[in-house]
């Protein structure tokens, strides 16, 4: 398993939006969704990652050095799905394998382990 994909790296935290979203939004509109909604600083060094209404496309967003990084990642003929949830926590749980095979275009049909 890579250490590194795209500058991201398996000790940073990954936050995963629990709703399909439009991907018209751009990172200040994305900055806002995590402050008003995850009610946390993006600024942080955490990874957010949210998915389009339909699946098809993924948007990664990461401050780091006084910049933001949007990753965007597009699937053709297949569709992400969403990260298992964890109804103790309340949260979609995205781990650093599991992310790797979203960054690196893996072709779910269902949600493999």
């Amino acid at each position: 398993m890579r250490k590194q994909i795209l500058g991201l790296t398996n000790n940073l935290k990954y936050y995963y939006y629990k709703r399909p979203i439009s991907m018209c939004k751009g990172i200040d509109a994305l900055r806002g969704m995590i402050m008003n909604e995850f009610q946390m600083n993006p600024e942080d060094g955490s990874v957010f990652v949210f998915i389009s209404n339909n699946h098809k496309i993924i948007k990664l967003l990461h401050y780091e050095r006084n910049v933001y990084t949007l990753y965007i990642r597009k699937v053709y003929g297949a569709r992400f799905i969403y990260p298992i949830y964890n109804p103790e926590k309340d949260i979609y749980e995205l781990d650093w394998k599991r992310l790797c095979r979203l960054v690196e275009g893996y072709r779910y049909t269902r949600y493999n382990t």
